[in-house]
């Protein structure tokens, strides 16, 4: 089964088109001007090795000085932000990377952004509508499928998802009992 790696995307009005989001700024951290960066990526280790990101939705670039992990977050010195003031104007801002820098995935997997505006049909022959979401879930992910009639949740499991054609733009599924009444 295919698995899907979270990300954001320019489809959202705080991220800015062609860009990737990977984490977003919480809050200043310490005194010398780091910025604690909640993580949006299946990829944290990326953060140790960055050196420019891009902040907001006009992608503003920010020379990364000196990054590390630490209890599941990032810390991040920007350049020309020097002290817990200066710092605080970035909170809420998505730390985003262009597209063309995502982190390659093996053959079955792909991002969660590759996945919206997907048509799903069953095996059937029947137009179910398109991906609007992708519901990260502990035990599978879920598809929120825009449904003239309402949402489809979409268990994302093999037992349903009997083909996939990203490519197309197409995926098949074989509805469980209930699935679409």
């Amino acid at each position: 089964m295919t698995k899907a790696m979270q990300s954001l995307t320019g489809s959202s009005p705080d991220i800015a088109e062609g860009y990737i989001a990977i984490g977003q700024i919480l809050r200043p951290w310490g005194v010398r001007g780091e910025v604690k960066v909640a993580l949006h990526t299946d990829f944290p280790e990326r953060f140790l090795h960055l050196t420019l990101v891009f902040l907001g939705p006009e992608a503003q670039p920010a020379p990364v000085l000196s990054s590390r992990l630490l209890q599941g977050q990032a810390l991040l010195k920007l350049e020309g932000y020097d002290n817990p003031e200066a710092t605080e104007a970035l909170r809420g801002l998505w730390v985003q990377i262009p597209q063309d820098q995502l982190m390659p995935l093996p053959e079955d997997e792909h991002y969660v952004f590759e996945m919206i505006g997907v048509r799903v049909v069953s095996t059937d022959g029947r137009d179910l509508g398109e991906i609007t979401e992708v519901l990260i879930t502990g035990a599978n992910d879920v598809l929120v499928v825009r449904h003239p009639g309402g949402e489809i949740l979409v268990p994302y499991i093999d037992d349903v998802v009997v083909e996939e054609d990203l490519p197309a733009r197409r995926i098949v599924i074989r509805p469980l009992p209930g699935l679409l009444d």
